[in-house]
């Protein structure tokens, strides 16, 4: 995923409690992305976008399974990653930034969400949603990650 480059304000491993991080980022109208790897059977890589505050635009990738989603239907799969073992970035962007994301990929753009509800969104525990080609070898040594074992 290539996104702008901004300031990190938040980072740690997770999982981690989205809900209520997104909550005090709504609360502070933050403009910017959540960036989220985890390792199931494969390394999975998602986004989240907030716009002042709300969540506008989602993509999650596992390159190992040659698949991407957008919009709306990755909703499901970051919220997912969220309970997963690996590490997240909270990336500070301008809104100006955020909405050049979003009108060069409208395909990245979700339907409006309460973040009172977000709660109900998230599983209780990660469940590799991704399926690929059998591997011959570590899903990290792929990526040149072998060090995290």
């Amino acid at each position: 995923m290539n996104f702008p480059v901004g300031n990190v304000v938040l980072k740690g491993d997770s999982p981690f409690d989205f809900s209520s991080a997104a909550l005090k980022l709504s609360e502070k109208k933050f403009n910017g992305y959540v960036i989220l790897t985890v390792k199931g059977n494969f390394i999975e890589e998602g986004a989240i976008f907030f716009r002042e505050g709300e969540i506008v635009a989602c993509m999650v990738e596992c390159l190992v399974a040659e698949k991407s989603l957008k919009g709306n239907e990755s909703l499901e799969y970051f919220f997912n990653q969220t309970r997963g073992l690996g590490y997240y970035h909270c990336v500070e962007l301008t809104r100006s930034q955020v909405d050049l994301v979003t009108a060069f990929d409208e395909k990245l753009l979700v339907s409006k969400i309460d973040l009172k509800g977000l709660p109900r969104m998230i599983p209780f525990a990660f469940s590799p949603k991704f399926e690929g080609s059998e591997q011959k070898t570590d899903a990290l040594e792929t990526y040149g990650l072998g060090e995290l074992k």
